[in-house]
């Protein structure tokens, strides 16, 4: 199992054009997403009561209510949100498939290799990712009942978090092997496999792939955690260097999950 994550590293140590691709997607997708927050954000904190007597704060909140409800205020912000969310959903696809194309043709040039995949994939890709978000909003039909149900009958939010919290952990189980079968499925495709073998190798090796993926992921964690509990500790510019230093990281480590992946079927296929 190790020498299958080495090798997984491995690989993504070797894909640093796809790295900084996802980056700079998720560099520029945060900032448009925070900018998009502050423009309707910043002017509402503006008008925020300076003394915060009951009654002013109270006002203030009924006000922005009322202009939320009644008036055409946010629908600026939700189409931009959507335009937003739409832009994301096509994208997705289309680094998946130069990251998943870059990590079976080593021997290309590393640019040409992540634009050659993202043009030869893309279209089975969008495929596959547009029925990986049906079934992971299948389940939602009968959980959002059954959450609703428990949020009118519970006194407190603590036995509301217990009466929830195995359907949630059932849930978050469930979108965790969707997202790696359908890795496989998409290794499978970038290999030239049918989606049948593909499928049927995600279900014969399915202990040894959640082992891999929670290994690594787990790790992943024990990165973020010390990250951030050196931020709360040496807080300062540093500390701000090395928080924005790990958004990098983090898209090696997601790179990383793949290759591990991808080592696993190399060897397994």
């Amino acid at each position: 199992m190790w020498n299958r994550i080495k090798s997984g590293w491995s690989f993504a140590c070797g894909q640093p054009f796809a790295v900084f691709a996802l980056f700079a997607y998720h560099l520029i997708w945060g900032v448009a997403l925070y900018k998009l927050v502050q423009s309707v954000l910043l002017p509402l904190l503006h008008r925020y009561p300076n003394e915060l007597s009951p009654e002013a704060v109270q006002l203030f909140w009924i006000e922005g209510q009322f202009q939320l409800m009644k008036t055409d205020m946010a629908d600026p912000l939700l189409w931009w949100g959507l335009a937003l969310l739409g832009l994301r959903l096509l994208l997705h696809p289309l680094l998946n498939a130069g990251v998943y194309y870059s990590l079976h043709h080593t021997k290309l040039n590393a640019g040409y290799r992540f634009v050659e995949g993202v043009r030869k994939l893309s279209l089975p890709f969008f495929g596959y990712y547009a029925l990986q978000l049906l079934l992971m909003l299948v389940p939602l039909i009968w959980l959002a009942p059954y959450l609703w149900g428990h949020f009118s009958k519970q006194a407190s939010y603590v036995e509301l978090g217990q009466a929830l919290l195995p359907a949630l952990l059932a849930y978050v189980g469930y979108l965790f092997l969707i997202q790696l079968f359908f890795m496989h499925l998409q290794i499978g495709l970038t290999r030239g496999r049918s989606p049948l073998f593909a499928a049927i190798f995600a279900l014969r090796h399915l202990p040894a792939i959640v082992l891999a993926a929670l290994i690594v992921l787990a790790i992943t964690a024990l990165a973020a955690a010390a990250v951030m509990a050196s931020a709360f500790i040496w807080a300062g510019f540093l500390a701000l260097v090395g928080v924005q230093a790990y958004r990098l990281a983090q898209m090696l480590f997601k790179v990383w999950a793949i290759g591990t992946q991808y080592a696993l079927w190399a060897e397994k296929a």
